[in-house]
């Protein structure tokens, strides 16, 4: 049985699916040789078994090997269960990292670069009755235009880089469908109005269609409303209908999603031709809104607090891959023991349970784009479209509520240079990331770069891992000076030169990353470590006291919820063992202002 054997979506889940988590047979392909002899088409020569969906670099995966391989292969044999016969067939990715290039039975069926977006191939052209073979060539090489995140890109991890990720490390599976099903929706809840927009997207067309949506709130059904979806034109073609559509339904009496009152209502699709049900997707909404406003950040129309953790996403069994889905509800359950409300996921997207458990559970979400390191035509291009990609399939969870396309200058890092005489390319960037982001979703945040160099965003986000409160505290100060100053951290400006303040709410969203010799001289942190466990918690709270003096500031995000690899400033140590009582932590952080 495979060690990820669930259903791997829970925000858009269909009935008829099978997995292809378990055993893969896998190559190293050093040589890159094996397209001119057609390994697509043949059993993998000296191939291996690797565990799927964890990347070769990981335990888990049963290679566990740590040298660089830049092109590496799959395969692995399925059978299709006969009451899928006629069916369509969907063969889904959840992430592979970074292009991949996928055969069925020997036929290209597509491929797909980035290395955190999932995507979806239509195999049923492809397929066979009885036994059908799936081969996977993935090239991942270790270049500044692709979105890496912290995956090093040396032979030694160093500082705040760890592990790197190569091939499949999220869930790979199957699922069956009519000729025409559910492409993916988008729903919008107002609050002020009290309803849900969703707008649906189909894959495939046939006349008579209809469109059903059911809500229900525990179990008991509070909209429904049916569609007869007719083939639409538009002006400038007559020959391919359009494939999307608009509903409208009425929550009467809404209740409000909140961290600490989680609410979800269910949704339920069904399209129809007739009586004959074409495709069936449950999901889920949460009725809630997001805006700033007058220098603050507002949940639902109230003023909120954000008390943020950042949080990386490795684990020591599976790198990029958690070990289960207990695992990551075990993380979000502890971030909200230690007072958290809401977490910071950086450089990195997750699985898309850690998602649903933010849903379920009630925290908040802030999603960042893995970062690039060098800016060229090709990191442009790369990014603008994973991005994009990213944010469409992240839109519906309740809990995300802020977008960060870009952290410290992080692939416009010229900015950071004295000798910067201002290349007009990286700010059109860092405006254009922002703008493309609000054109996908107007509804929520958007930290246009995280930490310094900011130029259009909805909130100022200021890093600074000064380990001394006292020091923190005149920096600030400097601060309400000249919005534009360079005290924190590196020395790099707050707001670019031709942006100026325009009244955004201010978070510090990294601080701390206090490091205990307890855990021993080895290992990597912010600053001067401290002495013990108790020196460090003091000096969290004196760092943590300094933000919540501060009347202007609107939460804060503090660095960080595990220890990663080499990295020992965790709240956690890296098999997330708490380092102090877990009410120690929550004493320090989860404590709003007294205002």
């Amino acid at each position: 049985m495979a060690l990820r054997s669930e259903y791997p979506r829970p925000h858009f889940v269909r009935n008829q699916w099978q997995t292809l988590n378990g055993p893969w047979f896998f190559a190293f392909d050093d040589r890159d040789e094996g397209i001119v002899q057609e390994w697509f088409r043949n059993p993998l020569p000296n191939g291996v078994q690797i565990e799927v969906p964890f990347c070769y670099q990981s335990p888990y995966s049963g290679v566990n090997i740590q040298e660089v391989h830049e092109i590496v292969w799959y395969q692995r044999e399925f059978t299709l269960p006969p009451e899928w016969e006629g069916k369509g067939i969907l063969l889904h990715f959840g992430a592979v990292d970074y292009h991949a290039i996928v055969w069925i039975n020997g036929h290209l069926a597509g491929e797909n670069k980035g290395g955190y977006a999932s995507f979806t191939l239509d195999i049923a052209p492809f397929l066979c009755s009885g036994a059908n073979t799936i081969t996977v060539r993935v090239v991942d090489r270790p270049l500044t235009s692709q979105s890496r995140g912290k995956q090093k890109a040396r032979y030694e991890n160093f500082g705040c880089w760890y592990t790197p990720v190569t091939g499949i490390w999220q869930s790979v599976w199957l699922e069956a469908v009519g000729g025409t099903y559910l492409d993916h929706v988008r729903m919008v809840p107002d609050i002020d109005k009290g309803t849900l927009c969703i707008d649906y997207w189909l894959s495939g067309f046939e006349p008579g269609l209809t469109l059903k949506c059911d809500v229900s709130l525990d179990g008991q059904q509070v909209a429904s409303l049916t569609t007869d979806i007719e083939e639409k034109h538009t002006f400038f073609s007559d020959i391919i209908p359009r494939r999307d559509g608009v509903l409208t339904l009425e929550i009467p009496d809404a209740q409000l999603w909140w961290p600490e009152s989680p609410v979800l209502y269910d949704v339920k699709f069904t399209l129809l031709k007739g009586s004959q049900v074409l495709d069936e997707v449950q999901t889920y909404a949460g009725m809630r809104k997001v805006h700033a406003e007058n220098g603050k950040i507002y949940l639902n129309n109230e003023p909120y607090y954000l008390r943020m953790i950042l949080d990386q996403g490795f684990w020591p069994e599976g790198v990029y891959t958690p070990p289960s889905i207990d695992a990551i509800r075990y993380d979000v359950e502890m971030t909200k023991a230690f007072g958290f409300n809401g977490a910071r996921k950086h450089q990195k997207f997750e699985d898309p349970y850690y998602y649903y458990f933010c849903d379920k559970l009630g925290l908040l979400a802030w999603c960042e784009m893995p970062a690039p390191y060098i800016y060229d035509e090709e990191l442009c291009q790369n990014i603008t479209s994973e991005w994009q990609q990213l944010v469409i399939q992240h839109y519906n969870h309740p809990s995300v509520m802020a977008w960060v396309p870009v952290n410290e200058s992080w692939g416009v890092d010229q900015l950071t240079r004295k000798e910067f005489s201002g290349d007009p390319r990286l700010v059109h960037y860092l405006i254009t990331l922002y703008h493309l982001t609000k054109c996908l979703d107007p509804t929520r945040l958007v930290v246009g770069n995280d930490g310094w160099h900011q130029a259009v965003t909805d909130i100022i986000a200021i890093h600074d891992y000064t380990q001394d409160a006292d020091d923190l505290r005149r920096k600030y100060a400097a601060f309400k000076e000249d919005r534009h100053t360079s005290v924190f951290t590196h020395g790099n400006q707050i707001l670019l030169d031709g942006f100026p303040y325009q009244g955004q709410p201010i978070m510090i969203t990294e601080y701390g990353g206090v490091k205990a010799e307890e855990q021993g001289a080895e290992g990597w942190g912010y600053g001067e470590s401290a002495k013990s466990y108790e020196e460090m918690l003091e000096r969290m709270a004196a760092l943590t006291q300094v933000i919540l003096d501060e009347d202007e500031i609107c939460g804060f995000c503090y660095t960080q919820l595990t220890d990663v690899e080499q990295e020992v400033n965790g709240l956690m140590t890296y098999d997330r063992k708490p380092k102090v009582d877990p009410d120690r932590f929550k004493a320090i952080f989860g404590v709003d202002p007294e205002r």
